[in-house]
């Protein structure tokens, strides 16, 4: 029993030993996997994470042997922290500071300014404490690291078990079949951020003449329908699973019920093929084009939002990559609408107009100064920047129409994924008022007339 108490208190003098080391510096590498990891458990892949742990630790390593090679190592390490944590939570540290200064001033090499102002003031304050008061200062700074990612651990379970209850409750709910009685081909072109027209008009003082244009091509369109939610993972998540009432914990968790959409599922079970076009996957369906947004893999996972994939993005050249994508999208889909298919075909289209930012004006032309974050704009601007992105939505929409070979006998639907979020107070409902119209041979109105949310629409289609 002795033997046991004393190895028990010689590891106990051991890790006191550790905790007094600024091996903070590590640990902050543990707790950035540990957070990332914990937003989602579904695509956490163990060699990743011990490739980027290790990754991680080395290049600590390597600054270490570097600073104590020029005996700089005296000046302390905590600066190498400060980086980290500018590297690996960029965005939302840029998005914290613009609520309080301007966004020129926000630049990585202000950062690294700040970095070595304060790095030489903890040196000189560090010249007057003394080691042991040092190794007190590391202690604090290693437990509050260790503390800390065991909270987000923690939560990560937590929102882990709870997506797991909602996940069984909709394999377990019964929810309206859907009874594909003709199988003729399908396409929906999802507008992001297009709001109804009674939206439009309220917000925007803009009559929409999209609403005339496909009226007069006998397309039902709805005044007013609502999404369940105003983001858009959230309202494609809910659409694609046949399902408007149970939440996701995240964006990733969303993510991944796209991957399973049950929607998607039905369809290829009565012999359709699902053709998408979209930077999400969606049925398992790979991607149209990456765009690092709403990550659905372990990689995407730890890289988004930090430095490092931005930097990525720069290097490769994508200095508008929602344009970029929008336009690759509008180049490609003549060859892909008279793509020939044996079996009925779902054509998902998915895009980004009229998002921000506002790249184009009415006829198509780059604006020079897009609108990005409507609540950084004067409103006048917002309004005219997005109503003339709306004009070329409509452009865009009707273009397609007239290239889809004998539209009249397909099933189209022409609609927003939540309503215009900008101008508007967070509760206010017309951000999840999108707009919506379909066309087919012998639809029904009055029943379409009763669909209060956009993910009704997929039961009134077949």
């Amino acid at each position: 029993m002795q033997k046991f108490v004393k190895k028990i208190i010689s590891m106990g003098e051991k890790i006191k030993k550790w905790l007094g080391r600024p091996i903070y510096i590590y640990l902050f590498g543990l707790f950035f996997l540990i957070y990332k990891t914990s937003l989602c458990f579904i695509f956490f892949d163990p060699l990743v994470f011990v490739f980027f742990l290790f990754g991680y630790c080395s290049i600590n390593y390597i600054i270490i042997l570097i600073l104590k090679r020029l005996n700089l190592y005296k000046y302390g390490v905590l600066w190498i922290l400060l980086l980290w944590i500018c590297v690996l939570f960029t965005y939302p540290i840029v998005l914290t500071l613009e609520n309080f200064i301007n966004p020129v001033l926000i630049r990585f090499r202000y950062f690294l300014s700040i970095i070595v102002l304060l790095t030489f003031l903890i040196y000189q304050i560090k010249k007057r404490i003394s080691p042991k008061k040092t190794r007190a200062i590391n202690y604090v700074l290693n437990t509050f690291t260790l503390i800390l990612t065991g909270s987000v651990l923690f939560s990560g379970l937590n929102s882990a078990i709870k997506e797991q209850k909602n996940y069984t409750n909709l394999q377990n709910k019964k929810a309206p079949s859907i009874e594909v009685k003709n199988k003729k081909d399908l396409i929906w072109i999802l507008l992001d951020e297009y709001a109804s027209p009674n939206s439009l008009k309220s917000q925007f003082n803009f009559h929409n003449p999209l609403t005339d244009s496909l009226s007069s091509k006998n397309f039902y369109i709805f005044n007013t329908i609502f999404s369940r939610n105003d983001t858009t993972i959230h309202s494609l998540s809910s659409l694609f699973n046949l399902d408007d009432s149970i939440p996701n914990q995240n964006f990733t968790y969303a993510a991944n019920k796209l991957i399973h959409s049950l929607w998607i599922k039905k369809l290829k079970q009565d012999g359709y093929n699902f053709t998408n076009l979209d930077f999400l996957n969606i049925g398992a369906e790979p991607k149209f084009q990456h765009l690092r947004i709403f990550p659905d893999n372990y990689i995407d996972q730890i890289l988004n939002e930090t430095l490092i994939a931005g930097l990525w993005d720069k290097f490769k050249g994508n200095t508008m990559p929602f344009d970029n994508y929008n336009q690759n999208i509008i180049q490609k889909l003549p060859s892909i609408l008279h793509q020939k298919h044996k079996q009925p075909n779902f054509l998902w289209i998915h895009l980004l107009i009229p998002h921000p930012p506002f790249y184009r004006d009415a006829n198509g032309n780059l604006n020079k100064n897009p609108v990005d974050d409507p609540s950084k704009f004067p409103p006048s601007e917002v309004i005219k920047q997005y109503t003339g992105y709306v004009s070329y939505a409509n452009k865009v929409v009707l273009n397609i129409l007239n290239q889809i070979p004998d539209w009249k006998n397909k099933v189209i639907v022409i609609s927003g994924d939540h309503g215009a979020r900008m101008l508007i107070p967070p509760n206010d409902p017309r951000r999840k008022q999108p707009f919506a119209a379909i066309y087919y041979q012998g639809m029904d109105t009055t029943a379409l007339s009763k669909i209060k949310y956009l993910q009704q629409i997929p039961f009134h289609l077949h």
